[in-house]
């Protein structure tokens, strides 16, 4: 009731601008709207004639607090000249929230591009029909639901022999069966370590923020598809734990920036030579095999006591 009532608000300070204006502006075709939420501002919505979804226009949802968030096109008559509507026509258009876009301005200018967390759940929940004679216009509310991120894939050399790996990408099925389908037949085995148990265990499923040891019977070369992971809060014990990391690379120390000075060192595992090389946050740089965190690698982390990693990309 009270987004409805609030609804009425906008659409009344509309017509009182308008009014202001004067008559030369008194085609002036403004469109406001609602969407059912607090948290949109920001987001870019865009409006197009569906007589030429090419010709767009997009302007920012505003916030509104107390009530669901607004937009407002306040002149769209450039739009409706240029595609031939008569002066008093009647025009259906639709507006909607996209993932992503890049923005354009009512007299067709482009801008900068942009990527929404919000859309609406079908272009035709925001469609309406408006009349070309300068009284506002308000479709029905938005529905909005989040953005789903797009899949990407990830690819990583294996080596004979065991390699230490993770998973930038949250896959839709984790099974390992799944993860390492593009590999399956070169492999004989895959570990994690129980840094309560303090022992490698055999593992059914893999995710995220988890190293993992994969043995392959040859070389090969790892693919597989999944959203970016790109934060992590992963629980440290005291002593060795075996980590994953994110869909980045970032500088060791920046990594790591959570747990300063509550770590010994850091390991990563060189496929190649089938040995360790170690990273040691107090050791001169020339000491250190290593300075940065890399997508699709797994790590050895000694903690001094129990802490939590938090990162980011």
């Amino acid at each position: 009731m009270g987004a409805k009532k609030n609804g009425m608000l906008i659409l009344i300070a509309l017509i009182s601008v308008i009014a202001l204006t004067g008559s030369a502006q008194a085609l002036v075709e403004p469109v406001a709207g609602q969407v059912n939420s607090t948290i949109a501002e920001g987001q870019i919505v865009t409006l197009y004639l569906d007589i030429n979804p090419a010709d767009y226009v997009t302007v920012p949802v505003t916030d509104n607090p107390g009530f669901d968030d607004y937009y407002v096109f306040m002149d769209i008559e450039p739009m409706l000249k240029r595609n031939g509507i008569p002066q008093n026509g009647r025009y259906n258009a639709t507006v909607e929230m996209r993932c992503s876009g890049v923005e354009r301005d009512i007299n067709e200018n482009l801008g900068a591009s942009y990527t929404n967390t919000l859309r609406n759940t079908t272009p035709s929940t925001a469609h309406f029909t408006g009349i070309y004679d300068g009284n506002p216009e308000q479709p029905p509310l938005m529905k909005l639901e989040p953005c789903a991120a797009e899949e990407e894939t990830f690819s990583k050399d294996l080596y004979e022999g065991w390699n230490l790996v993770s998973l930038p990408l949250t896959p839709s099925d984790n099974s390992v069966s799944s993860v390492l389908a593009s590999v399956w037949n070169n492999i004989s085995a895959v570990y994690r370590y129980n840094a309560t148990s303090k022992q490698f265990e055999s593992v059914s499923t893999m995710d995220p923020d988890e190293g993992y040891f994969v043995y392959v019977t040859q070389n090969c070369t790892w693919t597989y598809s999944g959203t970016p992971c790109t934060s992590m809060s992963t629980e440290l014990k005291q002593g060795l734990n075996m980590v994953g990391w994110l869909n980045c690379s970032k500088d060791i120390s920046d990594a790591l920036s959570s747990i300063e000075g509550n770590y010994w060192y850091v390991a990563r595992w060189n496929a190649v030579s089938q040995s360790f090389e170690v990273f040691n946050p107090v050791a001169p740089s020339s000491f250190n095999d290593f300075t940065a965190m890399d997508r699709g690698t797994g790590y050895f982390i000694s903690a001094k006591a129990g802490t939590t990693l938090s990162a980011s990309c």
